[in-house]
């Protein structure tokens, strides 16, 4: 099961002790009732968020959160700034959290624990195209982060996505540029016209925004929620200034179960096909030093 932002969101706001699971009696697109919740301050959620954790039919708009923009305590009815897709119905289940920790922030926090965990390996497959009589062509910079490591070859096109039979290209060397331009991409040799090139890269992992967005699954998911929490003490901890002991020793303790938690689990990456020094017309191909498999 993919693990989305939603999920990542509430198993963090779980173990920093801030979600808070109650059912609904009823509400709408913009709104959650709970009759059982009658006590408390007015607004004293606003700012906050609300997850729909789970629904009596288990269909939409499980997983979705918005910010709450109101709440009345006389009635239990808080409200949120934008509209769920489907309406709250009665026996819905729903988490909520305060504004201790912002849920805008807390999606920033959550891509920069994600990107703390490393580059992932990425193929881009739309950017180029074999053309005629055309050896050299510019890369994108997206892939400037670490040069590419592997160039394919669609072997057959008009046919099944699923049937590209593609073909793997030694014989080709990235050349960079300076910032703001693009670098280039040199086969050797011609290429058939009007294929797709794919291109396999490192780079940052893509931003999560909205709820179903999926963390890749190179990626354990405890390790993932984990980096999570750590981000999300690191912020608060730097908000105060490190005033709050009980804060710092959290942020500590995070830290080091993350830390154990990639040595228990350390994260598969894709084997790199090894790269062949062609030898012909006298002189070597410069194909770098990447020699290896790994």
């Amino acid at each position: 099961m993919a693990l989305t932002l939603s999920d990542v969101l509430q198993a963090g706001y779980a173990e920093l002790g801030q979600l808070n699971v109650s059912l609904a009696t009823g509400g709408s697109t913009t709104t959650i009732t709970d009759t059982t919740q009658t006590d408390g301050d007015d607004d004293a959620w606003k700012d906050g968020a609300a997850f729909v954790v789970n629904t009596t039919d288990g269909l939409s708009p499980i997983g979705q959160f918005q910010r709450v923009s109101a709440y009345v305590a006389a009635t239990g009815v808080l409200t949120v700034d934008t509209a769920f897709s489907t309406a709250i119905g009665a026996g819905d289940t729903y988490g909520l959290v305060g504004s201790y920790y912002p849920l805008r922030q807390m999606i920033k926090s959550v891509n920069d624990a994600l990107r703390s965990l490393g580059d992932v390996d990425l193929t881009d497959t739309t950017t180029l195209d074999t053309a005629v009589a055309t050896t050299e062509y510019a890369a994108s910079a997206t892939w400037k982060r670490a040069a590419p490591f592997r160039v394919d070859i669609q072997g057959i096109t008009g046919s099944s996505s699923t049937d590209n039979s593609w073909r793997v290209i030694q014989d080709w060397e990235y050349v960079p540029a300076v910032a703001g331009s693009a670098g280039k991409i040199i086969f050797r040799d011609y290429q058939p016209a009007s294929r797709d090139i794919r291109v396999w890269y490192k780079g940052p992992h893509p931003t999560l925004a909205a709820y179903s967005d999926v963390v890749a699954e190179i990626h354990d998911p405890e390790i993932v929620v984990q980096a999570f929490v750590a981000k999300a003490l690191e912020w608060q901890n730097t908000r105060s200034q490190g005033a709050d002991q009980f804060l710092l020793q959290r942020g500590q303790k995070a830290e080091q179960k993350l830390a154990n938690l990639m040595v228990e689990r350390p994260r598969q990456r894709v084997r790199r096909k090894p790269r062949l020094l062609i030898v012909d017309r006298g002189m070597p191909f410069d194909q770098g030093d990447d020699f290896t498999v790994g």
